[in-house]
């Protein structure tokens, strides 16, 4: 029986049994974008000023870098009015958004529209001294940044840049993206404790 079973375990791993891959792909963009599609991460809207009145565009590419000093990257495409700001002026906000503002990311994501944002931010004169840029409103956390290196590749802008301030309200549930769709998360160990329970 036990040689059996190790049989069967041999079979599996045997190239005979290959894996059938949905996606097998060289350096190929339209693959590179669906893989990229099936990373599940928090939605991000950058904000800046554009023609003095807040301006905010939703982006893919956003990671921590370091903490001392706290830093992190943002990727623009080179196109679009954010990096021209991002580019002249050289500060902006990153914005992560809480489920409450799905409609706002939809607003911030829509090519060649506008994307003022001005009945979505918290009034300047009620924020702390430090915060310069368009924080929005019920986002779980909003980073205030200055752009310490600005580099072309490709199709973007990798934006580098040091927090100047941060600023988040009493906790709130994430907006996750990932797969085309929006999503919301769950904690793995609440459901476990919950089957538990039963």
């Amino acid at each position: 029986m036990k040689k059996r079973v190790m049989k069967l375990f041999a079979e599996r791993r045997s190239p005979l049994h290959a894996e059938s891959w949905e996606l097998d792909s060289g350096s190929d963009a339209g693959a590179f974008r669906s893989a990229m599609r099936r990373i599940v991460g928090g939605v991000t809207v950058i904000t800046t000023r554009h023609d003095n009145r807040p301006w905010g565009m939703t982006v893919s590419a956003f990671t921590p870098v370091c903490m001392e000093p706290p830093t992190l990257l943002v990727c623009l495409n080179n196109r679009t009015v954010t990096a021209s700001n991002v580019s002249r002026e050289g500060r902006f906000a990153v914005n992560l958004l809480s489920q409450s503002q799905m409609h706002l990311s939809r607003l911030c994501s829509q090519a060649g529209e506008d994307k003022f944002v001005d009945d979505y931010v918290v009034p300047q004169d009620a924020l702390p001294h430090r915060m310069s840029m368009p924080v929005l409103r019920n986002s779980i956390v909003t980073f205030e940044c200055k752009a310490t290196e600005v580099r072309p590749v490709g199709s973007h802008l990798v934006v580098m840049a040091t927090v100047d301030g941060i600023l988040a309200p009493s906790s709130l549930p994430p907006l996750l993206y990932g797969e085309g769709r929006y999503m919301c998360g769950v904690a793995v160990d609440e459901i476990a404790a919950v089957s538990g329970a039963q």
